[in-house]
């Protein structure tokens, strides 16, 4: 535990989650649009986990704060935070067993697409959620594979296959050996 408390890890996690935020808010009306194109390059930030599992809390936070703002309230989060957690815990689980790069970026995509439709329905009730539920869960879940899978996944391929000190700058402590 007292490796996880240190003035060190309290200090990346706080940039991780202000950095989340930031990126969130650059996204503007993209990060919070239901039932369209829901992209948030703050979700860039979940594979940071893959290599180091500490940044699940800065990750996670960073959610938070930025659903504080969202216009679907309380549902955003609890629901939304919820599924970012628990994008998280999986990313940590894959780098520990099958310490697999790809199979870890799609976590935010399955999560996501599966509990904010929920979290969209729960703030405008008007259609009947089985209709709605389908239509939100491709827009989110593409949103979450274009950054994801599509921007993440190969910016940190680069990095760690080009740059040999970007282990260090992370304090990467799992998955220094995974797989593509």
């Amino acid at each position: 535990m007292k490796k996880y408390l240190t003035i060190k890890m309290i200090t990346t996690n706080a940039l991780i989650c202000a950095l989340y935020v930031v990126l969130t808010l650059l996204t503007g009306n993209w990060a919070y649009f239901g039932g369209t194109l829901n992209i948030r390059l703050g979700e860039l930030l979940y594979l940071f986990v893959f290599f180091n599992p500490s940044y699940t809390l800065g990750v996670t936070l960073g959610c938070f704060i930025s659903n504080i703002i969202s216009l679907y309230g309380w549902p955003d989060m609890v629901l939304g935070t919820g599924a970012t957690l628990l994008a998280c815990l999986s990313i940590v689980l894959i780098s520990k067993t099958i310490k697999n790069l790809f199979l870890a970026s799609l976590m935010p995509v399955i999560f996501n697409a599966t509990i904010v439709p929920i979290v969209i329905y729960l703030y405008d009730m008007t259609v009947p959620l089985h209709s709605f539920y389908w239509t939100s869960f491709m827009w989110v879940g593409l949103g979450e594979l274009i950054v994801s899978v599509c921007l993440a996944y190969p910016l940190f391929m680069i990095l760690t296959k080009k740059y040999g000190g970007f282990y260090k700058l992370i304090s990467a402590t799992t998955a220094l050996d995974y797989k593509w």
